[in-house]
């Protein structure tokens, strides 16, 4: 079916397809056509050609009033018949064309017999070209996505550093900025306006930023890499000689076409006899050929296209001795073996295209998908770094700023309550604001162990909930080397009860994590909260989406009884990939 599919598709009227079906039904006419046909083999290819042009047309015809129009099995249906009605239509255009120039009689006989073999040749000539031409144009497109998406990948990993650093830089000059801006509006004419201006700042300003900090999450989408071009020399490049060689198709291929010759042009007996020859030796032959290359492959890229065209070639002609002994000496003995050194090496060849870029394609796919994979682990590792800082300056902001302001406003109040009115100046508390957030957003100490933050949450829900927890030992001694995987997973884990617990009335809550491995070997934290209660329908709300969507290489949760939440996140057990 999928060989029908791409035989039947947009490449059945591609510009390849044209000269397969014109070269083939010109190669026809020049292996003679017996008593029935006179004139040189020449004229008879030129007629021949424009006869596999119409058939084209037609096509093409077809396609624009009809085929474009249709999708799936019924357009492979209807495709069918218009490439078997294209077969007729070289057959009538062949026919009236010797016709006319003298070369063949007039007559239902004579057309008959063209418009049969044209019905099963000229078909099978679109059906192989078409396969050939959307097996290379797929194996492009695919093998292009591959490059693009390896490309971005690398980009990714050599960009992410700075492009981190340099958002962290932008992220605390805003903030800088803000609060430049916010204290330059402050009264200071004195101490006591000073006190309700900070009082103001402190709570209108930097709470609220520091809040809306640790619920904004800013993500790292990667920068998008345009697919290359692939070249058509380079789809040819390390060709495999074993999976190039298909003696069962090349076969069933023949025999589909030998059988109207054989019934037609032939008496039947001979016809059936040689046409049984030719397929045995077709499939002997092939085997042989594709044993001896399984035996000794060859290296470069050259000497495998000579082996497979050697054993095309050889096939051939074994094909051409052998139908000749028993070819008859009718009028037309001799068309078994002349054919056999056209479509041999033609069909194998386009049989052979279709093999190999259908194998290039599944291991482009195979390979695509660990690439993504692979893609997807670092843009969530690189999410939870920004997800860290942000946290990071949301704290800053929090913690050491507004303790330096409440500790400024303190004194100020002892400066009022002394009667001490005098200006304050504000640019020194400005440069301490400086000074207390670019402290802050150091990198913070180790995280406490994941077994602590568990334990801890079990007892804060203790007499509302049970809380169970599991962390298997390869789990704590990745999460021991991982400072910015243990802080997501904590996060995440301590949003997940606590979800559970006030949004889903739940009274049991089982909490597991251990250590898994994606498609492309990356490793990832696998956390698992299952729990009796029930799932709002917006999901889990607030911080638990957000690090849920952008800091998990994947994640699923099943709403029913019970209700489980599994998360994957990427952790650096061994070497880090990213910095962190």
């Amino acid at each position: 079916m999928d060989f029908l599919r791409r035989a039947t598709g947009p490449a059945l009227t591609s510009w390849p397809v044209l000269v397969v079906v014109v070269a083939w039904s010109a190669a026809l006419a020049m292996l003679g056509g017996g008593s029935t046909v006179t004139g040189g083999p020449l004229i008879r290819a030129l007629v021949a050609a424009v006869a596999g042009a119409a058939s084209y047309g037609f096509v093409v015809l077809l396609d624009l009033l009809v085929l474009r129009r249709l999708n799936g099995q019924i357009r492979i249906a209807i495709a069918l018949i218009v490439i078997i009605l294209a077969g007729l239509v070289r057959g009538v255009a062949l026919q009236l064309g010797l016709v006319e120039l003298g070369l063949a009689a007039s007559g239902t006989s004579g057309l008959a017999v063209r418009m049969a073999t044209s019905m099963v040749t000229v078909p099978a000539a679109f059906l192989v070209a078409a396969a050939a031409v959307s097996a290379v144009r797929s194996y492009r497109e695919s093998t292009a996505m591959l490059l693009a998406e390896q490309q971005r990948l690398i980009a990714l990993i050599d960009a992410s550093a700075s492009g981190i650093e340099e958002r962290q830089a932008e992220a605390l000059d805003r903030v800088q900025d803000r609060l430049d801006a916010e204290l330059r509006l402050l009264a200071a004419d004195g101490a006591p306006a000073a006190v309700a201006a900070l009082e103001a700042f402190a709570g209108q300003v930097v709470r609220p930023l520091s809040h809306s900090l640790a619920r904004a999450l800013p993500t790292w989408e990667g920068e998008a890499v345009e697919a290359p071009k692939v070249r058509w020399i380079d789809v040819w490049r390390d060709p495999e000689p074993t999976v190039a060689i298909r003696p069962v198709i090349l076969s069933l291929a023949i025999l589909i076409m030998a059988i109207p010759t054989a019934l037609l042009i032939y008496q039947p007996r001979y016809g059936i006899a040689a046409a049984a020859v030719g397929l045995v030796v077709i499939f002997m032959c092939l085997s042989l050929g594709r044993w001896l290359l399984l035996r000794w492959t060859p290296r470069k890229a050259l000497t495998s296209w000579l082996a497979i065209v050697g054993v095309l070639l050889c096939t051939a002609v074994a094909v051409s001795y052998l139908t000749n002994l028993v070819d008859g000496t009718g009028p037309s003995s001799g068309v078994f073996p002349a054919v056999s050194f056209v479509v041999i090496p033609v069909f194998g060849l386009l049989i052979a295209t279709v093999s190999m870029m259908g194998t290039r394609m599944r291991e482009n796919t195979a390979e695509l998908e660990a690439v993504a994979q692979q893609l997807q682990w670092n843009l969530a590792r690189v999410n939870t770094q920004q997800w860290e800082q942000s946290g990071r300056l949301s704290r800053a902001l929090h913690g050491p700023v507004q303790s330096m302001l409440h500790a400024r406003l303190l004194r100020l109040r002892r400066q009022v309550e002394e009667g001490d009115l005098r200006e304050v100046q504000l640019e020194e508390l400005r440069d301490e604001l400086q000074a207390a957030l670019v402290s802050a957003m150091a990198p913070s100490d180790a995280p406490r162990p994941v077994t602590d933050v568990l334990a801890d949450v079990a007892e804060t829900w203790e007499g509302v909930a049970q809380v169970t927890w599991q962390v298997s030992a390869a789990a704590v001694d990745a999460l021991a080397r991982d400072r910015l995987c243990t802080e997501a997973v904590t996060d995440l884990a301590t949003e997940a009860v606590s979800n559970a617990v006030r949004h889903g009335g739940a009274t049991l809550v089982e909490v597991s994590i251990e250590l898994g491995h994606a498609l492309g070997g990356a490793d990832l934290v696998v956390l698992r909260v299952v729990d009796d209660g029930q799932v709002l329908d917006e999901g889990m709300p607030g911080l638990g989406t957000a690090l849920l969507t952008r800091c998990t290489f994947d994640w699923s949760l099943d709403r029913e009884r019970p209700t489980t939440l599994i998360a994957r996140l990427p952790v650096v057990e061994a070497a880090a990939v990213l910095p962190v």
